[in-house]
């Protein structure tokens, strides 16, 4: 083991002995310095700011990833849509009945309702429920008679003082103004 200490010893001498020639040291020092000053300076470069924020496009299961989120938006976004279409497609469809406080002259309304009916195929508009015709002119008639009964029962009240006091204070009790019916 010694003769392998003793050569490795002569070789590291020879080597610590031996200068290196150099022919062009200028060249050396040059670029020693140029990259002294790039280390130095701290600007940032374009290409490095670009990379830094798109670098993920070069990585796949990031980009299909994406892909399939901006694919899923889009789908619910479609349904989205279509939900809203449908909407107002039975809004469309509805017929808005505003009563002004009195149903008497609702019969023309119901005459309406009546005439929409038979046009529609004896549907109501916003529902899928079918009656027939004798139905709906039974249910115009007790409509009617119903019409007859309130003003009936209006007269009444108005003709006796002491009613139309206890009803109004039982009114008042209930804070209404008008007997929801």
């Amino acid at each position: 083991m010694e003769k392998g200490n003793e050569k490795y010893n002569k070789v590291l001498n020879l080597l610590r002995k031996s200068t290196p020639l150099l022919n062009s040291t200028g060249d050396i020092e040059n670029e020693v310095l140029i990259r002294i000053k790039k280390i130095n300076q701290s600007g940032v470069n374009l290409s490095e700011v670009i990379d830094f924020l798109f670098g993920w496009v070069y990585i796949g299961w990031v980009r299909r990833s994406l892909i399939a989120a901006a694919m899923a938006l889009v789908v619910i976004f479609v349904y989205q849509q279509g939900v809203i279409l449908k909407r107002i497609e039975v809004l469309s469809r509805q017929t808005i009945i505003i009563n002004n406080g009195n149903a008497a002259s609702s019969s023309d309304e119901i005459d309406k309702f009546l005439t929409q009916f038979r046009n529609s195929g004896h549907r109501f508009p916003s529902m899928n429920i079918t009656i027939s015709e004798s139905q709906m002119k039974e249910l115009q008639e007790s409509f009617k008679e119903m019409q007859i009964k309130y003003k009936d029962l209006e007269n009444i009240i108005e003709g006796d003082p002491d009613l139309k006091k206890l009803i109004e204070k039982k009114l008042i009790e209930n804070n209404r103004t008008k007997i929801n019916l």
